[in-house]
């Protein structure tokens, strides 16, 4: 028998768990208990208080080819083993996790394999999942909660209960309740109306009585001490029971409301004895008009249906309420992070993140090198240190590892470290800060980026934390104001594009004498950050939810001014953005004539491309509006005989909604039969699939959501179009479909 004993912490688990393990001792058991709680206190009264070596302590101080079992397993009352997990020093470190090493350590050495009843007395924290593994099926068969009365002491019994269900949803796993008396009031009547309402028995009852505390004092177990005593006789003739086999219950918590009702003493329309509330039968389900969910439930013998409410689905669990995830917090902060280019990366965190995260942000260079020839460096991280923490470290705590990191690279002439952490140390409690503190006596500053884990979120919001970060602690007083410079917000850092695009406005702001003093960030560097505030204004280059926070933040906390739009696509935008720096930089003149003489440029390739598409029958299908698009469908002078795009800014805040809605497949279809009646010669679509077999003569092209920057982004886009149309499935040996499909699709 593998039994489990859970409950509030100081309910007195350890007490029966030690004196249980005695009882079965003394009929003739081989019993282990295993204590499960960092204070390693839960078999003292079977060795009599002997000093303890716990299986972490072992662990952390012995290395692997040493180690074995017979080091940590004690010999206590009639020959009962005795082995303490231990814990991680208070503050540091994971208990929870160390109580996964614990046991890994006891299996891999077939600790359990001598005994034939085994205890575990565990701390009542089920909602750690280290805590919760003895309940796991491969531990514990039974379990016992312990419980006084006492409110706090039946709160945490019942949210084991929630612990047991979760992990085992269908499974009988529950034994019953160990009563342990506080001679505090009603409180029997409590735990035994709580017995009934959760559908469980009441197994043992133990009075309280002097009798304990006057063992413990020795060190010893009551039935050590004298098995004639009334208390002993208790655990003596419920060890007999255990021997003979127990029943065993599903776990059926309370809900929040009921047990907020019990704990006031009003009565619950769901108590059924010892049947649990979960014991009626199919649940009668309705949907309500205003879209909630409501049903009935037959209890067990009754003839009556009570009503209940069935929980809504979250929006997270929606998946077309959110954006897809590229991955964890702790890869998006590193993937901005590495663009810093006169600081070093500190990634505390465990190898395989490390690799994740590096292998991660160096691909798209690598693809870029080996498949196009092109070398991206912003993707090639300067200095790049990792912790490499390991599981010692994620159970007391990987901080020295962190420590002696940065030093090294503070020692080697570092003056900036981005330090990121990840889910582990997060759950550890490590405190990166003092040894931030330490690196200023060598000059270095260290900016601590904080993702640890589910609390941080998914990539995007480590790289906001990233940005915020930067942008709080780096960005320095104007120490040297430059009136002719401007800063560059929130590039798109994992784009092939945005070395182009930035390349594009750079040569705009050249020519009207505007230098460009940060790119926050992008292909930047820490230096650059701490100067943000010497330029007088800024421009945002891509506008989404996280742009317009961060540049809020800037705003807010600087008084930062920002140029109207953002990076411009087209030529109306981008002389409209040339016109707005003239304004500000006192260049009207320069502006003008920028404008002036890119006109000219324009007319001409316009003039050159018409040729191909004037009066050209067009049709568009997009799922949200592009300007530069219909900008350039005018200049081009396209005959637009359909066009699809929906105007409602509200529809299309969430794109991702839009596009797996009824009116876009209606939309969808609408558009597809009308191509077949006007038989256009060019549709224009941000989804292929609008048109999946397009009429004869009828060229599909694919519009980029996003395209160059500049005067002459829009109509080289379009120069791009004409080598498309002489691709389509026409003309000689493209009419035959068959061939060409056969040997190039």
């Amino acid at each position: 028998m593998r039994i489990a004993v859970y409950g509030k912490g100081g309910i007195g688990k350890s007490t029966v768990s030690a004196n249980l393990s005695a009882a079965l001792s003394a009929l003739g058991e081989r019993v282990l208990q295993i204590g499960c709680d960092p204070k390693h206190d839960s078999t003292r009264l079977l060795h009599h208080g002997q000093k303890v070596t716990t299986v972490l302590d072992y662990i952390l101080n012995t290395p692997e080819e040493d180690q074995k079992p017979e080091d940590v397993l004690m010999k206590g009352y009639m020959n009962c083993g005795c082995i303490e997990a231990g814990g991680p020093r208070p503050g540091k470190g994971c208990a929870g996790r160390g109580i996964l090493t614990s046991f890994e350590f006891l299996n891999r050495h077939d600790v359990f394999s001598g005994y034939s009843t085994i205890v575990y007395d565990v701390l009542g924290d089920v909602v750690c999942g280290g805590f919760a593994v003895p309940v796991r099926k491969q531990y514990a068969q039974a379990v016992y909660l312990v419980t006084s009365g006492e409110a706090m002491s039946v709160y945490a019994a019942n949210n084991i209960l929630h612990g047991i269900r979760n992990l085992d949803p269908e499974g009988r796993r529950i034994a019953g309740i160990i009563y342990n008396s506080r001679g505090a009031g009603d409180e029997r009547e409590r735990v035994f109306a709580f017995a009934k309402a959760a559908g469980l028995p009441v197994v043992l009852s133990l009075p309280r009585s002097g009798a304990f505390l006057s063992a413990e004092r020795n060190a010893r177990t009551l039935v050590e001490t004298d098995r004639n005593l009334p208390e002993s006789r208790l655990f003596l003739e419920f060890a007999e029971k255990l021997k003979k086999g127990v029943p065993l219950y599903p776990a059926s918590p309370l809900s929040e409301e009921e047990m907020e009702l019990f704990m006031q003493g009003k009565p619950l329309k769901s108590l059924s004895g010892n049947t649990g509330k979960e014991a009626g039968g199919p649940a009668e389900v309705q949907r309500s008009e205003d879209g909630s969910v409501t049903g009935k439930r037959r209890q067990a013998g009754s003839g009556t249906a009570e009503p209940y409410r069935i929980p809504q689905k979250r929006a997270l669990s929606d998946p077309f309420s959110r954006v897809p995830l590229f991955g964890c917090a702790f890869r998006g902060a590193v993937d901005l992070a590495v663009h810093l280019k006169d600081a070093a990366v500190l990634a505390h965190a465990p190898k395989s993140c490390t690799w994740y995260a590096v292998n991660g942000l160096s691909s798209y260079g690598r693809r870029g090198l080996f498949d196009r020839g092109i070398l991206y460096p912003a993707f090639i991280p300067q200095r790049f240190s990792a912790t490499d923490i390991n599981i010692k470290d994620a159970v007391f705590g990987g901080v020295e590892h962190a420590r002696q990191k940065a030093l090294e690279l503070a020692k080697s002439g570092v003056k900036n470290i981005i330090a990121v952490t990840a889910c582990i140390p997060g759950l550890s409690g490590d405190d990166l800060q003092p040894v931030k503190e330490e690196l200023r006596q060598y000059g270095t500053c260290m900016y601590i980026i904080h993702t640890d884990g589910v609390e941080a979120g998914d990539y995007n919001e480590g790289m906001a934390l990233c940005y915020k970060t930067l942008a709080e602690e780096a960005v320095k007083p104007a120490a040297a104001p430059d009136p002719d410079a401007i800063n560059i917000v929130y590039e798109q850092t994992f784009s092939s594009e945005t070395d182009e695009n930035f390349a594009a406005v750079k040569e705009i702001l050249s020519s009207l004498g505007i230098r460009v003093n940060c790119r926050f960030l992008c292909a930047s560097s820490v230096r650059e950050v701490e100067g943000f505030l010497n330029a007088p204004y800024s421009i945002l280059a891509r506008e989404d939810r996280l742009g317009l926070e961060l540049k809020r933040l800037f705003e807010q906390r600087y008084g930062c001014r920002f140029a109207k739009g953002v990076f411009p696509e087209g030529f109306r935008q981008t002389a409209d953005f040339v016109r707005q720096l003239g304004r500000l930089y006192d260049r009207t003149e320069p502006a003008e004539k920028l404008v002036e003489n890119s006109r000219k440029e324009y007319d001409r390739i316009l003039t050159e491309l018409r040729s191909t598409f004037s009066g050209m029958k067009t049709m568009i299908f997009l799922s949200r509006e592009y300007a530069w698009l219909e900008e350039l469908a005018e200049d081009l002078q396209l005959d637009i005989v359909c066009a699809s795009i929906p105007r409602n800014k509200e529809a299309l805040n969430a794109e991702w909604n839009h596009r797996f809605s009824k009116q876009w497949a209606l939309d969808r279809d609408t558009f597809a039969q009308k191509a077949a009646e006007l038989k256009p010669a060019l549709v224009l679509t941000g989804d292929l699939s609008v048109i999946p077999d397009p009429p004869e003569g009828t060229a599909v092209i694919a519009v980029k959501r996003s395209i160059g920057k500049g005067f002459f982004s829009a109509a080289e886009e379009s120069r791009k179009w004409t080598k498309l149309l002489g691709r389509q499935l026409k003309g000689r040996w493209r009419n035959d479909r068959s061939v060409f499909e056969k040997y190039y699709t």
